[in-house]
Parts: C-alpha cells; sequence; structure tokens
C-alpha cells in the first residue's frame, strides 16, 4: 500500500482527471459512495439512524453532500450543517451541493458555533460525518471551527472522518490547538503520511482507503509503502525440509560488557528464535559465566577485555577465524562506547566482507566519524533510534521524528546502507530509494531490551538468504506484532523485552496461518 504527500495526491488528482478523462465529479461521487460503504461495516442504514454531516467549504464538504444524498435513499435521518454558504462554494463541492438542496436534504447554513453546538444537543446523532478540512489544512483552528470541533468531541456520536480528522496536517500528521478525534477515517485513493504519523495516527480510528476509481496500476510506485502482512508472508525466507544449520546460516553476534550481558544474550537469541541455524556470541570473557547461564543453544566466544571488561582490540586476532564460516556479523549491543572498544571497531569492520549489522553502542562509535561508513565494504543494517540518528545527522530527535519518512530516505542513500528508523512508526529505508512504513506494535515497545531482539530478528532473517531490506521489514513487522499479540496476555506498561522473544514464535505462526486461511477463501 502506497502512501503519499498532499501535494502528491493532488498531483494523482489533476493527473486522473486531465490525463485520463476521469472528471473530478466522479471522483467525489465514488468517494461518498465509498464513505457509505464504511458506514455500513458499523451501521445498519435505515430510518432509524440519525446521521449529522458537517461540511466545510472545500472538496470535503463536496463529499459529505454526497454521503447525504446516498443516506437518504436509505431512508436515513440526515442532515447537513454547511460551516459557510452554499453560493460561495466552488466545482463539483456547488453541484453536489445544489443536487443535495434540490433533492429535499436539511441543510443549514451557520457559522454561528453556538447554534451548531445547538443542532448537536437537539438532533443527538447516532453518527456525526467530519467534512470539515482535508488533508491539505495546516496551521491553528480559528474560530468558528475550533469551537464546531470541540462541541464534535464531546458528543457521544460515532465520529467519521473523511480523508483525515479536520485539524490534522496530512503530511506531518501534527496539528496546533485542536483536532477531530475520529472513530473511523475514509481516505480517497491512497493512505497519507498523517494517517501513519503521530499524533495523527492515534486520532484516525480505524482507517479505511476508498477505491475513488483511479487505476491503481497505473500510479507511480516510488512512493513509501506500508507494509502490509502479505508482504511480509511473501519475505518470509524458505525452510528447505532437507535443511541443516548450515542450511540456514550462521550468525556471529559481538556483542557485551561488564552490566551489559543482557543485550548480547536477547539478540543472540532472537537470531534463533527467527531460524538462524547456528549463532555465536563474542562477548568479553569477564561476563561469560553469565552468558553460560542463559544461553543454552548459544556457542560463546570468550574475548580478550580491558580492565572495564569491555571489548578490546586484540580481540580480532581471536574473531577472525570465525568470519570465514559466519553469514552474518551483528556489532553493538551493550559494547559501550570504551576508547580500545572503539579502537578495535574501527579497525576492524572494514575488513569484513559478510554482511552487518551495526546497532547501539557501534552507532554510538561511529557517530565520532561518519565517513567511516565508507570503509564499510560488506552490505550493511544500520538499526538507530532518534537520538542514535541525532549524534549521526546532528539534528535533534525532534527534528527526525517531525521528517522521519524523508530523513530515513535520505540518510540511507547517504550512508549507502540501509536504515531502521526506530520509533513510532518505524521507516526502513535503503540505498536505492524503497521506503517502508511499518504498522505494527505499541508503546510496550518502548522499553530496554527491544532494539537488542529486534537487531537479533535481522541477523537471524539475513542469515537465512533474505536480502538486507526484506530482513529489516520482516524483523520490524514481526517485532511489532509480537508487541500486539501480548497484550492478550499482558499489558503496555508491563511488557519487556524478554516477553517479546516469548511471543517470536506466534508473530511467525500468525502470519503463516492467516495467509493459509486467505489462500483457501480464495
Amino acid at each position: 500500500m502506497l502512501i503519499v504527500k498532499n501535494s502528491e495526491m493532488q498531483k494523482i488528482d489533476q493527473w486522473a482527471i486531465e490525463s485520463l478523462g476521469i472528471p473530478g465529479i466522479v471522483l467525489m461521487e465514488n468517494a461518498g459512495r465509498g464513505c457509505i460503504e464504511v458506514l455500513k461495516y458499523y451501521f445498519h442504514l435505515d430510518e432509524n439512524l440519525r446521521v449529522l454531516i458537517i461540511s466545510g467549504k472545500g472538496n470535503n464538504g463536496g463529499d459529505g453532500f454526497v454521503i447525504a444524498r446516498h443516506l437518504n435513499n436509505h431512508s436515513v435521518q440526515v442532515k447537513v450543517v454547511l460551516l459557510g454558504k452554499g453560493d460561495a462554494l466552488k466545482k463539483d463541492s456547488l453541484t453536489n451541493y445544489q443536487i443535495a438542496k434540490k433533492s429535499k436534504i436539511p441543510i443549514i447554513e451557520t457559522v454561528n458555533h453556538k447554534r451548531v453546538k445547538n443542532i448537536i444537543q437537539d438532533f443527538t446523532p447516532d453518527i456525526i460525518v467530519d467534512a470539515i478540512f482535508g488533508t491539505g489544512f495546516k496551521g491553528r483552528i480559528k474560530e468558528p471551527y475550533y469551537s464546531v470541533i470541540e462541541a464534535m468531541k464531546q458528543s457521544d456520536a460515532f465520529i467519521l472522518s473523511v480523508d483525515i480528522p479536520s485539524g490534522i496536517d496530512g503530511d506531518t500528521g501534527s496539528f496546533e490547538n485542536t483536532a477531530v478525534v475520529a472513530d473511523a477515517t475514509a481516505t480517497m485513493c491512497l493512505a497519507k503520511r498523517g494517517h501513519y504519523l503521530y499524533p495523527g495516527r492515534a486520532l484516525c480510528g480505524d482507517l479505511f482507503i476508498i477505491d475513488i476509481g483511479v487505476p491503481y496500476n497505473l500510479i507511480d510506485t516510488g512512493y513509501p509503502r506500508i507494509l502490509e502482512f502479505e508482504d511480509i508472508y511473501k519475505m518470509m525466507p524458505f525452510r528447505a525440509p532437507d535443511g541443516n544449520k548450515g542450511t540456514f546460516g550462521q550468525v556471529l553476534v559481538i556483542a557485551g560488557a561488564r552490566g551489559f550481558s543482557g543485550a548480547a544474550a536477547m539478540a543472540a537469541i532472537s537470531a534463533l528464535k527467527v531460524g538462524a541455524g547456528l549463532v555465536r556470541l563474542a562477548a568479553p570473557e569477564g561476563i561469560m559465566n553469565s552468558l553460560e547461564s542463559k544461553l543454552l543453544e548459544v556457542v560463546k566466544i570468550p574475548l580478550k577485555q580491558t580492565p572495564e571488561e569491555t571489548i578490546t582490540h586484540s580481540a580480532i586476532d581471536q574473531l577472525l577465524p570465525y568470519l570465514e564460516k559466519t553469514n552474518v556479523v551483528i556489532i553493538g549491543p551493550g559494547i559501550t562506547t570504551h576508547p580500545e572498544t572503539a579502537r578495535f571497531l574501527f579497525k576492524f569492520l572494514p575488513g569484513i566482507k559478510k554482511p552487518l549489522i551495526i546497532d547501539a553502542d557501534a552507532l554510538n562509535i561511529i557517530a565520532r566519524n561518519i565517513s567511516f561508513f565508507k570503509k564499510i565494504h560488506s552490505p550493511f543494517i544500520i538499526t538507530p533510534h532518534p537520538g542514535e540518528l541525532s549524534r549521526l545527522i546532528n539534528l535533534t530527535p525532534q527534528k527526525i521524528n517531525k521528517d522521519r519518512i524523508d530523513l530515513a530516505a535520505k540518510y540511507a542513500r547517504s550512508f549507502n546502507g540501509v536504515l531502521v528508523l526506530k520509533g513510532a512508526p518505524t521507516i526502513i529505508a535503503s540505498p536505492e530509494g524503497e521506503v517502508y512504513i511499518n504498522p505494527t506494535g505499541n508503546s510496550g515497545l518502548a522499553s530496554a531490551g527491544s532494539g537488542d531482539v529486534l537487531v537479533g530478528m535481522i541477523g537471524g532473517f539475513l542469515a537465512q538468504d533474505a536480502t538486507p531490506t526484506n530482513a529489516a521489514n520482516l524483523s520490524v513487522f514481526l517485532h511489532g506484532l509480537c508487541a500486539e499479540l501480548a497484550m492478550k496476555d499482558n499489558n503496555q506498561y508491563s511488557l519487556n523485552a524478554g516477553d517479546l522473544i516469548d511471543y517470536i514464535p506466534e508473530a511467525i505462526n500468525f502470519i503463516i496461518r492467516r495467509e493459509f486461511v486467505k489462500e483457501d477463501n480464495e
């Protein structure tokens, strides 16, 4: 599923009208009919249902008049509040206003917010359709719109927003002083960024994509994509029935230091949980006793250490023999930024010829000299959260979060590696320009160790011959799905990284069973 900016959607609309010859009023009609189908998903449309449509002066308002006409045909009790004068409407919105008026649909034209509040209280609608602003809205909500939106939020009615909840910036998902809180949102043709970027994502409710008749096969596919279950199923590595531990890849995890053995352990076990054939964990010799008791299935490699029990430069010679039989190298979880460990990393990474995943402290070390990425000659994936990326690119985490889609794409190209920008939502960008947005997960992922589980999962899939981009997509999606599935036995306050590991098998089963059921139904 593609996701676009408002300006990109406007160009698609213009192309559909001018190049394909689809009249704008047909697109508006299809949009309104699509919203009716969404309402049918929740309600039986009959004379017992009361629907209040609050329309603005733009195309969203035009959609509202189409919705009103079709609700009227279902004998629904429908009223329209137009926040303005009908004569001031333009083009297709004006046409549909005139049709609705001729159809004897009650239309109240007012900019008096107190009157609108009284209408809501007196009519007691079951449904309010928010058709005030579209995805192009930016800035502060002014009167009378502010008070109208506040009155809508105080109502007990189910709220369906047309295209996006009014007040939300369709490009950033942000709002200034107020915005509609929808139970469901029906957006036209393609999802917009504001539907998936917070806080907009939290205000959209259930999101429905309405087919308005624009041929999807003709739309440029170069836009970012939302990962879907079907995509993930297709990315799953093949499991040969006669395979062995060599068939499914060997992962070398270089991680840990005194006080950070947990990070090393979680990365290693997560790689096994997603199917890697063999995992070796190389860590300072001083923490090996604690790792031995935690990891029965993982091969341990004790490394020479500093007095502080971090990895020392002299550990390189110990690791070289293992690189020949390794398919993937993970480096960074819990290694610290000790100067001797940094020296080890800067010397070791340029010699690696196997796919590489760089995480956590390894990224913090590289932040001292980001030109170092050019010395890495193997395919690599980096997995920063906004704070870690901030150190790499010298932007604040706040600015990164505000523009996370475009920044992930920019720096994946700049660094020439796959970039997994963790957060809500996590963005996966490839150096070739592909950008993916992950829809799964919840706030339970915001806990220590969650990233260590993710990096282990990526390594495990990469070892099974998934491409770097697919390995990242698979892992991020399943990682979030683990958090969602855990909610039946847990909650977002108490979820921890160890819980995520326990749910990896169930998340994989969920993907496989879901697609099998889908194939059977087809």
